[in-house]
């Protein structure tokens, strides 16, 4: 279980409920940085802001990867 803060607004999730959450998503397109759940590749905007339910102008890049990082994934760099 990771407890977060993002933009003011508190956040309790385990590994598995964002596991759960993506199930039948399909990825976006891959920038620079994805992590693999489902073994899908996913970039870690996109993941945060389905499962969080944020726009994502809302957050930045290293803001989803250290909440990724915390619930235990490991973020990629693109080759």
């Amino acid at each position: 279980m990771a407890r977060f803060i993002l933009r003011k607004s508190a956040y309790e999730y385990t590994k598995e409920d964002f596991e759960r959450e993506l199930i039948g998503l399909e990825p976006e397109i891959i920038r620079l940085y994805y992590v693999e759940i489902n073994g899908k590749k996913f970039p870690p905007k996109q993941i945060i802001a389905h499962v969080l339910h944020l726009g994502k102008v809302e957050f930045t890049t290293m803001d989803a990867a250290n909440i990724l990082r915390r619930l235990g994934f490991r973020l990629k760099h693109l080759e």
